[in-house]
């Protein structure tokens, strides 16, 4: 059994404390923690970027062994922790995700999963943000983050350095994977704002903001978009430049890959 790598690991997302990527990345955190707790939105919080609550009041509920769900956003969730629980010894690592979808492109500004990542970074916390893409929300395969997750966080993880990444996993079966790449986050592929409106029972007029997207026209070989085409593991630093640690551009995961 591989040994852990840090003391103690938080653990939050956006998706809410419900979700199945949740389940997946608390299995992956237990085998690179000896403590670890999480602390996630009570419900789906999609979309919150790196918002906080300051209109409305915190609550926070208690569901199990160091696990709460929490009323406010992805960073409500981190910078409560850090408050309540973490004041004198906060957590070695934050982990955020695994999103239901990739966190790629202009999706990363709006992103409450990447959002907590930053706020943890901004407290000078490492943290690293995992997205399982997927095809069809019916059939999501969640093998790639199963079987490479804990591998990549073992290589991003380096004591004493204080960076945030985006880790997004393709949407593909785990074995068509055979490496992952150091990339940069592309734009564009948000073509404009889009309202689809309706009438509530009292027919008064609501409105459902959404984009039209395209990302075809993104084919630079070092761009996320890209990357995940190409069914590898795209990893962007977020906040700071540079490649993975020790190495340029890209690493076989053969060796990396867990049971």
């Amino acid at each position: 059994m591989t040994a852990p790598i840090v003391r103690r690991i938080l653990i939050t997302n956006d998706d809410g404390i419900n979700a199945p990527g949740l389940e997946r990345l608390e299995k992956i955190a237990r085998n690179l923690a000896e403590e670890v707790w999480i602390v996630a939105p009570e419900h789906d919080r999609s979309g919150a970027g790196q918002s906080i609550s300051i209109h409305d009041p915190l609550r926070v509920y208690e569901t199990g062994d160091k696990r709460y769900a929490v009323s406010g956003t992805p960073a409500d969730c981190v910078l409560y922790s850090l408050a309540h629980w973490f004041d004198e010894t906060p957590p070695d690592l934050v982990l955020s995700g695994v999103n239901c979808g990739a966190n790629i492109s202009d999706s990363v500004q709006y992103s409450g999963t990447v959002g907590a990542v930053l706020s943890a970074q901004h407290m000078n916390i490492p943290a690293i943000a995992l997205s399982q893409a997927f095809l069809s929300r019916d059939g999501i395969q969640w093998a790639p983050v199963e079987r490479f997750g804990e591998a990549i966080i073992r290589r991003l993880w380096q004591p004493g350095e204080t960076r945030a990444w985006n880790v997004n996993f393709p949407a593909c079966e785990a074995g068509e994977i055979v490496s992952a790449r150091w990339c940069k986050q592309s734009n564009g592929s948000i073509q404009q704002a889009r309202l689809q409106a309706g009438r509530d029972a009292r027919s008064l007029p609501y409105w459902w903001l959404g984009f039209d997207r395209s990302s075809l026209h993104i084919v630079a070989p070092d761009s996320d978009v890209a990357v995940l085409r190409d069914r590898a593991i795209a990893i962007t630093p977020l906040r700071h430049e540079g490649p993975l640690p020790g190495d340029t551009k890209e690493f076989d995961l053969s060796a990396l890959q867990t049971d």
